[in-house]
């Protein structure tokens, strides 16, 4: 039961208020929502839609697809029982009280109480007038309610059992009163007319609805259908249900009337749900009951035929003839013909018809006894064809007295005479493909078709004339010929033509059509077109296609090709499986209105995502194998059209895709962003502006989403760059624990050498210290001899402790050694320590003054090594003290009394600029360059270390007093025993490299950088050359490697170094075979190499210094060595390039050159200049010529040897000679120049003061002279 509808403006649904609730058509498909009694349904001004039932008022939301209660601002539903729209908003009606939502805030409250009827229940509301609301209810007397105050007052008009009411566009009342008909009131209450049964042809007093539609009043009754009225003439028409009549209406009992904003007509009905009342211009006729005229006896039309009195007779599949009379629109059912196959049928004359029944042959029909007669055929050969083959004869009267009858051979069969005359085949026909069908017949002109062939018959000669051949792939379905004489062809390729006259042939593209079954020309321009399940008509002129569809009356139908049927009145008849298609040749004028398309809702994998689109149509989704389908809503005038639809999704491929559903399956997305619109053709034939429907994102996933792509690119760029890392530190830590190797391998050679030299020197040196110290036992103190002797024989013994220490280290090395710690009594042990130096001391007028701390009496220590200890830094006071002062020896406790303190101070030249970190390191002895050993300070260091204690010194200007303090401090805790050490390497402290903290003399101070230089080293060690360049990676521009002499050759040639190092013993070439082919290649002379050897003969270097050799450097060396002299030799010759380009005389090519082939070169070169120096065509071409060497080569070499190009080593030497000229001729500057290859002494002067700064006159001599004229 159909209670209430309303049709959105906004998307064009249509919502249906039942008793069960809530449903939502969309043309397509039905959806519901909501369970109950729904009373009331309507759309607001913001497109809205509200819903009243017996639980209250409920609202749609759109994003969640469903209605929810509306509730007040206490949170209470709204009950209402009525609605109706305001200007600002809708206002509701309940019992006894009005609720207003407002559009501005969103709010619904309660409006306003009803007085005095509080208790009066609304049931429907009318806007009366801007002020005043019509409020109604069956059961209870209508009343006005005032707006404003909510005040109630009576209606001037019958209002008693109100079943409806309308208010139509005159302001006029239309009452339906409870079995009383209609009344019409006026604004003031006087009635105008009424209509009921005993007045007017209504059915029914009992009227349940009231609409108004173009200016008439529609009455929906219970059971007497629908009654329009007139109001102008109180004409009453009726639209009621027919059996049998599939184009009356469906119900008699109509309980709801609604006219929409398009102006659709729609009635709810009791029991047949929603019907949507339109006025066609096409009716489909199908099968009906026996003996009803509204329809067939049989669906499917084999054939139609049209006599001269109008009458049409259709040949049915199996339900024989049917007669219908286009003036009633009755059929005739001939039941004598029942069960027959009419496969075709023609007119004869004006009593008989020629039919031809299936597997049957060919019979007169006679029109008035409906009863069949054979066709007589005397030839037997003819009879069998066209009566016994069981293929299907076509006939087809041409002219009023011949009849076509088209089979396998083609006979015109001449009524009068009763004869039948075969149809030969003209030239170029060979076989008849299918049956022959008739296009159109104009006098004596007849056109047939095949499925191939188009075919015009000669009738002066009773010939068949082939006009026109379709193509291979080609099939003729249907052939139609208009008013113009153009063939309309329809194909499995779709809609073509052929104009016989010109003999084209035009292929009519579309989007629409794939194959035609049928096809028919009418007299207003257009070709109507049978496909499987719709229908075309396509307008000539305008070149366009409209599709037309069940809403215009046109039902699914597989039309054929031969039921087709132009009548002489203009309609169009076309016969199918389904049915026969009926068209009147004026259709109802349609609205010029184009429907509009939007999204309608979007589903991803079955789940609805409505509610994920964003306010302008974008939506993200990441399920990539989910499939997307997203559906659009249509807004048109007739919601029952089904257009054809047309989708562009941008970024996908470009194409158009075409559907006949309002919906697009998206399956398998790749990755990426699209932009898709749509849509759909109109009845016109044209397409729709492109709608934007959506931008749908298609998010990759996580495994391919750009973060993770970014950070697996950044995790292996991380992993390549560590990786890198990882393999270069490798490769680092191999060089590193080479060079260690190396290192620890000359460490052990020179410790071993250390070794072995101490015990060789062992025994000379007792032969040397033991015949002395024999010697000045003898002399007394007083010989002359004595100094001398003690003094050679202390120095031994020293040699001789040296020895010793460095062999006692040694035994620390190799074995285990042993600290005997005793308790000792402190200051016995220092007292007689010092009193062993005090004669040394007093000779040097030196005072050794002992302060010891009385709190101190005993301490353990191992003594020997203490005594050691004391008596280096005694040794070490005593060799910087000077003469004449005092060295001061104290002890004292910390201050945490935890260690003792055993001091020496003296008063030499302290510890001024000396870093003492570095103090006790050998051979460190800051800017003080008195010499020393160096080792006893370094021994010290590693003796205290071992008893746990410290070692240190600090200058004593700090506190006022000259010179230096050293320090020992040794643990208060320690008791007495053996204390066992392990072995270390302890020599590596004594013999640690020593280029790193000697001093560097001043005069090497100068900074010498090699940053802007390349270098090229030559080594087949690979490791050692590794080694270098990463050392030295950082000091030069470039570093180059070569493995061999060849390779190094090659480099030199191509790369140009700086400089070479480079090894001697080298496969394929060695060092001195290298340094040879450098110095003799004039290209590349100038570059210094540097050899490196393991062997230190004086031969060796020799031979290297000969091959040009320029410097020399013995294996092992240290890196800062070798860097040292490459930057020596880079600044020597930086410094000799500057004496060329510096103000003064050229140096001589043997002082500015370093290679005999460079000293050749420039030798060579000055004379050529020198010989040639007053010839102005002196210049780089007359220079080249001479020597034999290229431009470049000439610049390379000048440029690495002198650092100037070779126009600006010309005018050095001319400039030279002219000076010369100037201070020892008398000649004038005019011959000077000539002689010195000036064009012009104005050049020559231009020149002169250039270089000099003075002027070449000869009054300037005496002025040249005293300043020593130089370049």
């Amino acid at each position: 039961m159909v209670r209430c509808m309303e049709v959105s403006q906004e998307k064009g649904y249509v919502w249906i208020g039942t008793r069960s609730g809530i449903g939502r058509f969309d043309g397509y498909e039905q959806r519901r929502y909501l369970r109950g009694n729904v009373t009331h349904i309507l759309e607001d001004e913001e497109h809205t839609i509200w819903a009243i039932t017996e639980k209250g008022v409920f609202r749609y939301n759109e994003k969640e697809d469903k209605f929810t209660l509306v509730r007040d601002k206490d949170n209470n539903p709204v009950i209402a029982s009525s609605l109706c729209l305001w200007e600002d908003g809708v206002i509701f009606g309940g019992r006894g009280s009005l609720y207003k939502y407002n559009y501005e805030d969103h709010i619904i409250n309660l409006f306003h109480t009803l007085k005095p009827n509080g208790k009066y229940h609304i049931s429907n509301l009318y806007q009366w007038d801007s002020r005043t609301l019509l409020a109604t209810n069956r059961w209870a007397k209508a009343l006005f309610i005032d707006i404003a105050t909510g005040n109630t007052r009576p209606v001037p008009f019958n209002s008693e059992q109100i079943i409806s009411l309308l208010i139509d566009k005159k302001g006029n009342v239309w009452v339906a009163h409870y079995n009383q008909g209609v009344s019409c009131y006026d604004r003031n209450g006087k009635q105008l007319q009424t209509y009921h049964t005993q007045n007017s042809p209504l059915k029914t007093n009992v009227v349940l609805s009231l609409e108004e539609h173009n200016g008439q009043i529609w009455m929906g009754t219970d059971g007497g259908g629908i009654h329009i009225l007139n109001p102008q003439t109180g004409k009453i028409s009726t639209l009621r249900y027919i059996p049998g009549d599939r184009y009356s209406l469906p119900a008699n009992s109509i309980l709801c009337l609604y006219n929409d904003k398009s102006d659709n007509m729609w009635a709810g009905s009791v029991r047949n749900g929603l019907i949507n009342i339109k006025e066609v211009g096409m009716k489909t006729y199908q099968d009906v009951l026996p003996g009803q005229n509204y329809g067939l006896s049989e669906k499917t039309i084999l054939s139609i035929y049209q006599d001269h009195d109008n009458q049409i007779w259709i040949g049915t599949d199996g339900g024989g003839i049917n007669l219908f009379d286009p003036a009633t629109g009755k059929f005739h059912h001939i039941l004598s013909t029942w069960e027959e196959k009419v496969a075709s049928i023609t007119g004869m004359d004006k009593d008989h018809l020629l039919v031809s029944l299936f597997s049957q042959g060919l019979f007169i029909f006679h029109k008035e006894t409906h009863r069949y007669q054979p066709l007589v055929i005397i030839n037997d050969s003819i009879n069998d064809i066209l009566c016994h083959r069981g293929k299907t004869v076509n006939v087809y009267q041409n002219t009023p007295e011949t009849i076509l009858m088209l089979s396998e051979i083609p006979y015109k069969y001449h009524i009068g005479k009763k004869q039948f005359i075969p149809i030969t085949k003209g030239k170029g026909i060979t076989d008849i493909v299918g049956t022959l069908l008739p296009i159109n017949s104009t006098g004596e002109d007849c056109y047939l078709h095949d499925l191939e062939h188009i075919y015009h018959i000669n009738s002066s000669l009773n010939e068949l004339e082939l006009i026109f051949t379709c193509q291979t792939d080609t099939v003729f379905n249907s052939v139609s010929q208009d008013e113009n004489g153009l063939l309309w062809i329809g194909s499995n390729h779709g809609l073509s033509y052929y104009n016989p006259g010109t003999k084209q042939y035009t292929l009519v593209p579309n989007t629409l059509i794939n194959e035609i079954s049928s096809l028919i020309c009418d007299r207003q321009g257009r070709v109507w077109i049978g496909t499987e399940e719709k229908l075309f008509a396509y307008l000539i002129k305008e070149k366009k296609f409209i599709l037309f569809g069940e809403p215009d009356g046109v039902v699914q139908n597989e039309y054929l090709e031969k039921p087709r049927l132009l009548s002489s009145s203009g309609d169009v008849y076309m016969g199918g499986v389904n049915g026969l298609l009926h068209i009147n040749r004026h259709l109802p004028d349609e609205p010029a209105l184009l429907p509009t398309l939007q999204l309608a809702d979007i589903l991803v994998g079955g789940e609805r995502v409505y509610d994920r689109i964003s306010n302008d149509h974008q939506l993200s989704v990441n399920e990539k194998s989910k499939p997307i389908i997203i559906k659009i809503i249509t807004r048109d005038k007739d919601i029952f059209r089904k257009p054809m639809y047309r989708y562009t999704i941008t970024g996908l491929n470009g194409q158009n895709i075409y559907s006949y559903l309002p919906e697009i399956n998206l399956s398998s997305l790749p990755t990426g962003s699209y932009h898709i619109k749509a849509a759909c053709s109109t009845r016109n034939g044209d397409w729709t502006a492109d709608y934007d429907i959506l931008t749908l994102t298609v998010l990759p996933p996580w495994y391919k989403s750009g973060w993770f792509i970014l950070s697996c690119t950044l995790f292996i760029f991380i992993s390549v760059i560590l990786t890198f890392i990882l393999i270069l530190r490798n490769k680092e830590t191999k060089l590193k624990w080479a060079m260690k190797e190396h290192e620890q391998q000359v460490y052990e050679e020179k410790v071993r050498f250390l070794i072995n030299i101490s015990h060789e020197l062992r025994t000379p040196l007792t032969l040397i210290h033991a015949p002395l110290k024999q010697l000045m036992d003898k002399l007394t103190a007083d010989n002359e001899n004595y100094p001398l002797i003690q003094s050679i024989c202390k120095q031994s013994e020293r040699m001789k402790n040296i020895l010793n220490t460095v062999l006692n280290v040694r035994k620390m090395e190799v074995g285990q050694s042993t600290l005997h710690i005793q308790s000792i009594q402190l200051d016995e042990w220092a007292e007689q320590l010092i009193s062993d130096f005090k004669p040394e001391a007093s000779v040097r007028g030196i005072t050794l003054v002992y302060q010891p701390e009385p709190e101190i009496q005993t301490l353990c220590f191992d003594k020997e090594k203490c005594t050691t200890i004391l008596t280096n830094l005694l040794i070490n006071a005593l060799k910087y003290t000077p003469d004449e002062s005092t060295i001061s020896i104290s002890t004292r406790l910390s201050e945490d009394r935890t260690r003792v303190r055993i001091s020496i101070s003296d008063q030499g030249p302290g510890l001024k600029d000396v870093d003492t970190n570095n103090l006790f390191v050998r051979f460190y002895q800051g800017n003080n360059s008195r010499p020393g050993t160096g080792i006893g300070l370094s021994y010290s260091k590693i003796l205290v270390e071992q008893h746990g204690g410290n070692i240190g010194a600090y200058d004593n200007k700090n506190f006022g007093s000259p010179g230096a303090t050293f320090w020992f401090e040794l643990p208060l805790n320690t008791e007495p025993g053996n204390i066992t050490l392990h072995p270390q390497e302890y020599l590596n402290t004594l013999l640690a490299p020593t280029q790193e903290t000697e001093s560097i003399p001043e005069q090497q101070e100068e900074n010498k950088t090699a940053q802007s230089h390349t270098l090229l080293i030559v080594d087949d060690n690979k490791d050692l050359t590794d080694y270098l360049a990463t050392a030295l990676k950082d000091r030069f521009k470039t570093i180059w490697v070569a493995a061999d002499g060849e390779e190094a050759l090659r480099l030199c040639r191509e790369k140009r170094p700086h400089i070479v190092v480079s090894d001697i013993q080298m496969p394929h070439m060695n060092g001195y075979e290298l340094c040879k082919q450098i110095k003799e290649d004039l290209e590349i002379s100038h570059i210094p190499v540097i050899l490196l050897t393991a062997r230190n003969d004086e031969e060796s270097q020799l031979y290297g210094y000969k091959n040009g050799a320029d410097a020399y450097i013995t294996k092992p060396f240290e890196v800062s060595m070798l860097y040292a002299i490459v930057c020596s030799q880079l600044h020597n010759r930086e410094r000799m390039r500057t004496r060329y380009t510096d103000i003064g005389p050229l140096p001589p090519p043997e002082e500015g050159t370093f290679s005999s082939a460079d000293e050749e070169f420039l030798n060579r070169l000055n004379q050529i200049i020198t010989e040639h120096l007053d010839n102005e065509q002196l210049g780089i071409p007359f220079i080249c010529n001479k020597i034999g060497i290229s431009r470049a080569s000439l610049y390379n070499k000048l440029k690495a040897l002198t650092d100037m190009g070779a126009n600006d080593y010309i005018t050095k030497i001319r400039m030279e000679r002219a000076i010369w000229l100037i201070l020892h001729t008398e000649l004038s500057v005019n011959d000077i120049a000539d002689k010195t290859g000036f064009s012009t002494a104005r050049y020559f002067s231009t020149v002169f003061k250039q270089h000099t700064r003075l002027l070449p006159y000869p009054i300037q001599r005496e002025t040249a002279c005293q300043h020593s004229i130089t370049l």
